[in-house]
């Protein structure tokens, strides 16, 4: 080949392999291009293969080049001595005339030659070495070409799977409903007819939301978006085919529903989980707006409180407790949220699209008392840390009870420390990973000795725990972790007790060393040396013994307690500590980094 060749075949390269992608015509549903996108990545494959060979070529036209470059060093090295040692011979011959040149004569002569050789054969070599590079600049073009063709068939695919959705969510359908109310005694006939036909509407429209994406193509992935998208669905018409009371108390409607979703023009691309730029025309990025529609649009209404057990009804149906999701029609609705013991919540609001509303329910105006318990509610359900209350007002703190203070709020503690089922919830939640489980080490007493132990946090500290025992191994940073949460499920102001407020509450207005009394008495608490089945062994339930007078249990013995203080104190005493140490007045001074299997921590709600 001559060397001109290869790169004339370089510049051909783009009408060499482009006019085919021009030539096919565009592929349009999902089957063809998903075909057309199948046959290029075999194409792509082969286009690979074929470049490495000729990569592989070039290396090795490359190390041949390289081994004559290293022999031609030597062979002019040879040819430089063979050269010097003729010149010597040459002047030897001036002195003797009968000197035989011969000999030297030949070896120039060879070495000459053998320069000669490798000369032209290094030429060959580079000249074949240009071309294989030409050819290899070919072959990557030919890849770049196919890779930007699966480029292009990547977004075909994308768009197509945008509209395949798109025109499966407009398929409108008729639902046949039947719902059944037990309408309240003070309704009318026409009332209680109106409502129920309301209901049934509502179950249609939620049969038909339901049936509407496991009918789409990529069912799967639309079902795990779909609470996050709003499909704008239409009652266009609905006939009544029998309504009335079938046993004296029920009354039931059967409806004939015909329902259309009408979603934006983007919902396609946020179900499929694609850049909204897909549902839209190339070179376009506006939404477009929906025209405005004759028949009534539903949509989905989200109730959430800070109270469990509530009561939710909108517009005088009971819907249970909260949360709650509901299909209502838009327009006005009036939502009330209830509790026994707690000012009912009541707003209207005029819906337009899904929203979602959040009812704080305030607690009546009763008079505080100290002991009083509560919990809030939370998010994702369940309840906080059960609380007791305790009123600001004058106390005796320290040793012997000589430091008079004066609390100027009143709070609520928790009622025990903070259990492993507990703290177990708020890791599920949040994948939290506490001090000890990144370190792999939690502290121990061993020998009388602080020990760090390998492997060792609040799941295993190195004795069995339950549900109900106090979590462990947890540094400070840990608490106020899991405090932060608590604080974003409930909405309350939770922290870390003070030294004063955890003495306080532990006294509950004793002055003694121990809330019954100066004496320690043997099995009353969980302490080292307590004669209980867990002293010196391991924590115990946090209800295994008697609360003091406010209804706090563990304020003597078990396990020490984080204070908020920013130098590490804890209160309380524990199971591996003397009984001496769980008096009230007693402080651990601890690095707030340093998780033990011997400290917890309770936690303590603001009341204004």
């Amino acid at each position: 080949m001559r060397p001109g060749l290869p790169a004339l075949l370089l510049a051909l390269s783009p009408c060499l392999y482009l006019p085919s992608a021009f030539a096919e015509e565009a592929p349009n549903t999902l089957v063809q291009i998903d075909d057309q996108l199948f046959t290029k990545h075999d194409e792509l494959k082969a286009a690979q293969q074929k470049k490495d060979e000729q990569q592989a070529l070039l290396n090795s036209k490359k190390s041949d080049l390289a081994v004559l470059e290293t022999q031609a060093k030597s062979l002019d090295d040879a040819f430089s001595s063979a050269k010097s040692q003729l010149e010597n011979a040459y002047q030897r011959m001036i002195d003797d005339p009968n000197i035989n040149l011969a000999v030297a004569q030949k070896n120039y002569q060879d070495a000459w030659s053998a320069v000669k050789q490798n000369q032209k054969a290094r030429l060959a070599a580079e000249q074949e070495l240009v071309e294989v590079n030409s050819i290899l600049s070919t072959y990557q073009s030919e890849l770049d070409a196919i890779a930007h063709e699966i480029s292009g068939l990547d977004e075909q695919k994308i768009r197509a799977r945008v509209e395949q959705l798109r025109t499966e969510l407009k398929q409108p359908q008729q639902i046949s409903v039947s719902f059944t109310n037990r309408c309240q005694a003070e309704l009318t006939i026409a009332q209680c007819d109106h409502q129920t036909k309301e209901l049934a509407l509502q179950k249609a429209v939620k049969q038909f939301r339901a049936e509407i994406v496991e009918q789409t193509s990529e069912s799967s992935l639309v079902s795990r978006t779909i609470n996050d998208t709003a499909l704008n669905i239409h009652v266009i018409r609905h006939q009544t085919k029998q309504a009335g009371f079938y046993d004296g108390v029920r009354y039931r409607t059967i409806m004939d529903v015909e329902l259309e979703a009408r979603p934006k023009a983007k919902a396609a691309c946020d179900l499929l989980q694609v850049d909204s730029r897909y549902c839209f025309a190339p070179g376009t990025s506006g939404e477009l707006q929906l025209q405005a529609d004759q028949e009534m649009a539903w949509v989905t209404l989200a109730v959430r409180s800070n109270q469990f057990n509530d009561s939710v009804l909108i517009d005088g149906v009971s819907y249970g407790s909260t949360p709650v999701e509901v299909m209502l029609p838009i327009g006005l609705h009036e939502i009330s949220v209830q509790k026994e013991g707690y000012k009912a919540f009541t707003q209207k609001i005029s819906v337009k699209s899904d929203t979602a509303i959040r009812a704080v329910l305030e607690e009546k105006s009763n008079p505080l008392r100290a002991g009083s318990k509560f919990a809030d509610g939370m998010a994702s359900k369940g309840q906080a840390p059960e609380m007791i209350a305790i009123l600001q007002g004058k106390y005796f703190t320290g040793q012997n009870a000589s430091k008079q203070v004066f609390l100027d709020h009143a709070y609520g503690i928790g009622a025990t420390p903070v259990t492993i089922s507990q703290f177990a919830t708020f890791v599920e939640q949040t994948n939290y990973q506490t001090d000890a489980e990144l370190k792999n080490t939690c502290t121990a007493l061993i020998k009388g000795e602080v020990t760090p132990v390998e492997k060792a946090n609040w799941r295993d500290p190195g004795f069995r725990q339950y549900p109900n025992s106090p979590v462990v191994c947890v540094s400070q940073n840990d608490a106020k972790s899991y405090i932060n949460w608590l604080r974003k499920q409930t909405g309350a102001s939770y922290r870390l007790p003070t030294e004063e407020e955890w003495e306080v509450a532990a006294r509950a207005g004793s002055q003694d060393s121990y809330w019954w009394g100066d004496n320690f008495t043997s099995g009353d608490a969980n302490t080292g040396w307590s004669g209980t089945p867990w002293s010196n062994v391991s924590t115990s339930p946090v209800s295994a013994f008697k609360p003091n007078p406010l209804g706090l249990y563990d304020v003597v013995g078990n396990v020490w307690q984080w204070t908020s203080s920013p130098k590490g104190i804890a209160k309380g005493g524990a199971w591996n500590s003397s009984p001496e140490m769980a008096a009230s007045d007693k402080q651990l001074f601890l690095s707030t980094f340093e998780a033990a299997n011997y400290l917890g921590f309770r936690v303590v709600r603001d009341i204004n």
